[in-house]
């Protein structure tokens, strides 16, 4: 039997219901098909044909079925028959990589037979392993008819989102671009009509790669918020303990754009570091992890204060920046132990970071940081699964990252959390202690926050065997409380204490039916400040939802939730009332559609000096949406949409004896023409 190579995305099954009805007869002899050799190379190509021939010796052993499975699925209903020969047109290119592809006779009684086996490989050509092109270009231009006290506005925009992958036998190149346009400067995101607003390109050779533009540079640790950056990286797979070596520097702002470059032009706000990382330990049963990073870096700020500077330098006023510098370093061990069952996390780190500008009289502050965290997990997947997990971690008074700009420093935490899950049960928990001002320095209170929830969860998939609960539906319970106290320990002078607790009741109870669904909810919020400083609240909310969708093409949702606050000490209380309505309809399919939003809030103060004593907010929205043309590949898709936006609100003071009113309302109509235009090859999404 001989053997190809193709690839292993797609799986191409193919079942006959009756086989006596293709007037052959089947045999379980040793009958064997044979798949035809590729049209040119040894392989195949993304929408070449496959063609199998079945015997002619195939004697009638009974009745049965054939199947022609590619990666384990059935694509019957799209093979076609030429007398004894079967041929698969992919309806969908074929992914690059390897394929496996069987021929099965299935008779009477469970009788099974392989009539066929084959690997196959699927490639773009002989010197390219693949070559593929997606993304989509959209563009809208949007008219407003009219606004209440303004005439009619035209606005254009556009934007799209391209992807590219090409690679070989040990290398691959990959890209992916966002583009935006739009005539109004003013809307645009970095001061240009039509700009790239986000790429990267990222390249690989062997065991090593190369990077450049938008991209996280390292996942989230004591060092690095995780967050994507815009700069260059390269790194190398290292032949020791599956390690890997990485290498980058970026911009510590993130900069979008096209004039941002690649992010690392400003030597005032840039950063560089490293990653080494190693897996002694990998197996089915344990793993252990090591790993060790450092950065170093600037950032510049302007002078007058601004904790969130403009970006573009233009914008920026006539003043000299003040300029930080810092350096950090991380060392991190994580490992799962006893089959997976225990997991230990522990990260050390440390910093020296300039907190008042360089040249500004002042040397850097050093300072260090910790986290550990143990995760016990005895069953998982067993009948009653149950996790419990401690964690503590400290940050120091002076600790601060480059790359983690605004982690909480000069706090400590310890907390212990579980979950626990059987059968149709679940319920998690967790209590947290926060301390603060580490240093106990005497200009800053020494405060300790505590925090503790409680959730338990009922879900069912099947109706309960009660009748009055199963015509409520299929049933979902949710029972949570949680609260929290901060108080402090030390306050200094002349400055007011804290010794502040809120706390949370909820419960919730849903339910689900075929084309119904509907829930009830009810939460207590309470607030109490033993210092005076604000008053005390005692808050119920009531909500009751329902959803009807009498098929795919309609639905209705409505919602009201009622919200009546307290003020014990004060003697005065407040009512709101919340509606709202949601309505989509499909008039023609994939041609016609509309939706309708309406809210409603009221709310009511009775005595309350605070508030209006009287307020109405309205909201309604109305569209319609006439698809005229469906996109397709390399062919652009044309839709009109007509949009109509209503606000209405009203209050009520008492000023003396005498009511004081005070009406805002507005209203703006829309007419937007959109185009999207989706980009594939060698042919439609897989």
């Amino acid at each position: 039997m001989s053997a190809f190579r193709l690839p292993k995305t797609l799986a191409l099954p193919l079942l006959i219901s009756s086989w006596p009805a293709l007037s052959v007869p089947v045999a379980l002899a040793q009958p064997e098909a044979q798949l035809s050799a590729p049209e040119v190379d040894d392989f195949y190509r993304p929408r070449e044909r496959l063609r199998l021939s079945l015997p002619d010796d195939m004697g009638a052993d009974g009745p049965g079925q054939l199947s022609l499975e590619l990666d384990g699925m059935d694509v019957s209903a799209l093979v076609q028959w030429r007398g004894a020969e079967l041929v698969y047109v992919p309806v969908r290119p074929l992914t690059p990589g390897a394929h496996e592809l069987r021929v099965m006779f299935y008779g009477e009684r469970g009788r099974v037979q392989e009539l066929g086996y084959w690997t196959f490989e699927v490639r773009h050509s002989a010197r390219l392993r693949e070559l593929q092109a997606n993304g989509q270009l959209n563009l809208a231009f949007s008219q407003r008819v009219t606004e209440r006290d303004r005439g009619g506005g035209s606005d254009l925009q556009g934007g799209g989102n391209l992807e590219s992958g090409l690679s070989g036998d040990n290398w691959r190149l990959d890209s992916s671009l966002d583009l935006i346009a739009v005539n109004n400067k003013d809307l645009a995101i970095a001061g240009r009509e039509v700009d790239l607003a986000r790429f990267n390109l990222r390249g690989e050779y062997g065991r090593y790669r190369l990077a450049l533009g938008d991209q996280q540079l390292a996942s989230a640790s004591l060092i690095q918020d995780g967050f994507e950056r815009r700069g260059l990286s390269t790194g190398a797979r290292l032949p020791l303990w599956d390690g890997t070596l990485s290498l980058y520097r970026a911009g510590s702002q993130q900069r979008v754009g096209v004039d941002a470059g690649l992010g690392t032009d400003d030597a005032d706000n840039r950063l560089s570091g490293g990653r080494l990382e190693f897996w002694p330990l990998r197996g089915d049963g344990a793993q252990l992890m090591v790993a060790g990073g450092r950065l170093s870096g600037r950032v510049g700020e302007p002078d007058y204060g601004s904790l969130y500077p403009s970006p573009y330098p233009q914008d920026a006023p006539d003043t000299d920046p003040v300029v930080h510098e810092g350096d950090a370093w991380n060392l991190i061990m994580d490992g799962q132990f006893f089959q997976r069952q225990l997991r230990v996390r522990l990260e050390k780190a440390g910093s020296e970071y300039d907190f008042d500008g360089v040249d500004s009289g002042f040397e850097s502050e050093r300072d260090n940081a910790w986290s550990a965290l143990l995760v016990l997990n005895p069953a998982p997947g067993g009948e009653l699964d149950w996790r419990l997990g401690l964690e503590s971690k400290k940050l120091g008074t002076w600790y601060r990252s480059l790359a983690n700009r605004y982690a909480p420093a000069d706090k400590q935490m310890e907390r212990v959390f579980f979950d626990i899950t059987r059968d149709k049960w679940t319920w998690d928990g967790g209590y947290a202690v926060e301390d603060n001002n580490l240093s106990e320095h005497a200009d800053y209170a020494i405060s300790r926050t505590r925090q503790w929830h409680l959730n338990t969860r009922y879900m069912d998939y099947d109706l309960p065997e009660w009748s009055l609960l199963a015509a409520l539906g299929q049933p979902s319970y949710t029972l949570s409380v949680e609260g929290a106290r901060l108080r402090d320990r030390y306050t200094p002078q002349g400055y007011l204490a804290n010794d502040l607790e809120t706390r949370r009741y909820a419960l919730t109870a849903a339910f689900t039916r075929e084309q119904l669904q509907w829930s009830a909810g009810y939460h207590y919020d309470s607030l109490e400040d033993a210092t005076g400083w604000q008053p005390e609240t005692r808050t119920q909310a009531t909500r009751l939802d329902a959803g009807w969708y009498p098929s795919g093409r309609y639905s209705l949702f409505v919602g009201w939730e009622l919200q009546h606050t307290t003020y014990p000490d004060q003697g005065v209380s407040t009512d709101r009332h919340i509606y709202s309505v949601d309505a989509k309809a499909e008039f023609i399919p994939e041609r016609l559609t509309g939706g309708l939003n309406m809210g409603l809030n009221q709310t009511s103060a009775r005595d309350d000096p605070f508030f209006a004593q009287w307020d109405e907010t309205t909201y309604i929205s109305a569209q319609l949406n006439w698809r005229i043309r469906q996109p397709a590949p390399l062919s652009s898709g044309l839709e009109l949409i007509v949009s109509v936006t209503r606000n209405d609100y009203r209050d009520r003071l008492f000023a003396g004896s005498s009511p004081i009113d005070s009406p805002v309302d507005g209203y703006q109509a829309f007419i937007e023409l959109r185009s999207s235009l989706p980009v594939a090859y060698p042919g439609v999404r897989p």
